[in-house]
């Protein structure tokens, strides 16, 4: 293994002009933001004043480590960031420098990072230096977007991208420079394009060597993601490197489109729990997700069986981690109707210790899994398994033991107990007495409260309707503030008494809650019998007694706690 370390300042970090910055497969997307850029722009004007008093003061930008390959182009093993940020940093002094509408110098040097450039014709604005195999489709055509000749900057914000903003960032904090230091912008043009800023090239002779480096960088604890490490170890071993390296685009993609604020890591560890089941092994000290996978040791299933070395294997882990993203994505298309509503009181759970059970059901259909079409025999242990597991989750609710920890342990032996087509009995564990709290009076966190109204409103019609639960809020159907125009039984103390029991609480949209405003019963009526949110409610609506009572949420606590009674010991 040869390794070539050379100082190089920014423009001449290539030893070619023509070479390509090229970001390979098995390396992370652009994860930069604007506080990585405002960071690095804070260092660009602090150097620029240092420079000043010093000419020869110099400032490491980090390293780049890259390998040429068989084309020429160096592939990014570790910089990715530094050099995608730069590009975006150069293209914004490029299109600062050109708005002002005469040829300079440094806009040229600037551009000359970013393009070609061919003498008498200008630079070939569509083919930039900078090229990804690991990028997102839609990041994609953001990024294209920013490397062409004209760019509307109005558009470019309308963008949801990493790269969209940091380069508007860096737009506006030059035009911000230039606006209040006119007569120093050339300075700080020449000072960032000369010999000020540099980094430390390492260039490998192999890609190999790359892998290697790349693999012993991040185990040491460079800041990749477990899957992006996950992703290098497969990308090491699978023999079809292209296909591979494509699927991974599409699955990433997939991915940030649901669920863009994580990582594919979470479905990697999802996949560990599965794969620790088909093993019966129901053990809550888990080791990490990477030592799962590639440290042989006792219970190390994923790395005993060598899910990222064999080819078989990898294909297997590799079908369910796509079955995964298409599954959480829409599982309205996958799953049968009841089994969808159970899904979606799941969804307004505390915690997501839930979604390993799930995740165990994926696993045990993913040969029966069709994208986007829905599959009968993918679905078909869905609704039965998911009702036990909503029925067990409410049990821990209820008994006060839903925190983390405690669902983890239950979702692990129902795993196993699943895995060995043992019948679930956890019904056994119902509370005598759970209802205490929510009848009292006491004001209860208002996730639980949620998570039982919403409950209790599929109960009501039997599951025979979907609920939308992401805008609904807790309803007091007794106004909740005291108003002395309160009638017949109601005065400031049994007002105080009843609002915050569970019989006097609904669920509604946002829109509808704010028109029933402080309102009374008889005029909240009319807005229940509009509601579209659930059969009680528009019930509540169509009633004809027009007040609301004492014993009427006495009536309707007694009505929820034997509605789930009923529903957990059927």
């Amino acid at each position: 293994m040869r390794f070539e370390p050379k100082q190089r300042f920014i423009l001449n970090i290539k030893d070619k002009e023509s070479q390509k910055f090229l970001i390979p497969e098995y390396q992370r997307p652009y994860r930069w933001k604007i506080d990585e850029c405002q960071t690095l722009w804070d260092d660009i004007i602090s150097v620029f004043c240092e420079k000043k008093e010093n000419e020869k003061f110099e400032y490491f930008l980090g390293s780049i480590v890259s390998f040429e390959n068989s084309n020429g182009d160096l592939e990014i093993i570790d910089g990715q960031q530094r050099i995608t940020t730069l590009t975006l940093l150069f293209r914004a002094f490029f299109e600062s420098l050109k708005s002002e509408g005469k040829k300079d110098e440094f806009q040229d040097d600037f551009g000359k990072f970013i393009w070609k450039k061919i003498r008498n014709k200008g630079f070939v604005f569509n083919e930039p230096y900078l090229s990804s195999q690991v990028i997102t489709d839609k990041d994609k055509k953001v990024l294209e977007y920013i490397l062409i000749e004209d760019i509307d900057i109005e558009k470019l914000k309308s963008f949801n991208s990493n790269y969209a903003k940091n380069f508007i960032f860096f737009h506006d904090a030059i035009n911000d420079f230039k606006l209040k230091n006119a007569s120093e912008f050339s300075n700080l043009c020449d000072t960032i394009l000369s010999d000020t800023f540099f980094v430390l090239c390492v260039t490998c002779d192999s890609q190999e060597s790359a892998m290697t480096i790349f693999n012993t960088l991040n185990s040491r604890g460079m800041p990749l993601s477990n899957a992006d490490i996950i992703k290098g170890y497969i990308y090491k071993n699978i023999e079809n490197k292209e296909e591979f390296a494509k699927k991974w685009q599409e699955i990433s993609s997939k991915f940030e489109e649901y669920n863009p604020k994580e990582d594919m890591s979470v479905l990697f560890i999802q996949a560990m729990h599965a794969i620790r089941a088909m093993h019966n092994h129901a053990d809550s000290t888990t080791p990490s997700v990477l030592d799962f996978f590639t440290k042989i040791k006792k219970n190390n299933f994923g790395a005993e069986d060598e899910y990222l070395v064999k080819q078989d294997k990898i294909k297997e882990l590799m079908n369910f981690i796509e079955t995964l993203v298409y599954f959480w994505g829409s599982p309205e298309i996958y799953l049968k109707e009841k089994a969808y509503r159970y899904f979606n009181i799941l969804c307004l759970y505390q915690n997501d210790m839930w979604k390993f059970f799930v995740a165990f059901l994926v696993w045990r259909n993913k040969d029966n899994f069709i994208k986007g079409e829905f599959n009968d025999s993918f679905s078909n242990e869905f609704e039965s398994n998911l009702l036990e597991l909503l029925k067990a989750i409410t049990i821990k609710f209820l008994n006060n033991k839903s925190n983390a920890n405690e669902i983890k342990d239950l979702v692990f032996k129902m795993n196993v107990d699943l895995n060995q087509n043992k019948d679930f009995s956890y019904s056994k564990f119902l509370p005598e007495i759970f209802f205490n709290d929510y009848c009292s009076g006491i004001k209860i966190d208002a996730k639980k409260v949620k998570y039982l109204l919403y409950l209790y409103a599929h109960l009501y019609d039997d599951f025979s309707s979907d609920i939308k639960n992401y805008k609904l809020e807790i309803e007091h159907i007794l106004p909740k503030t005291w108003q002395n125009a309160n009638f017949d039984e109601w005065n400031k103390i049994t007002h105080l008494e009843y609002l915050e029991q569970i019989g006097n609480k609904i669920l509604l949209d946002k829109a509808t809650n704010i028109k029933c405003a402080n309102n009374f019963f008889s005029l909240k009526q009319e807005k229940y019998k509009e509601s579209q949110n659930s059969q009680e409610v528009r019930d509540l609506g169509n009633r004809e007694d027009k007040i609301w009572s004492k014993a009427d949420i006495e009536a309707r606590n007694k009505a929820i706690e034997q509605a789930l009674k009923n529903f957990i010991n059927k």
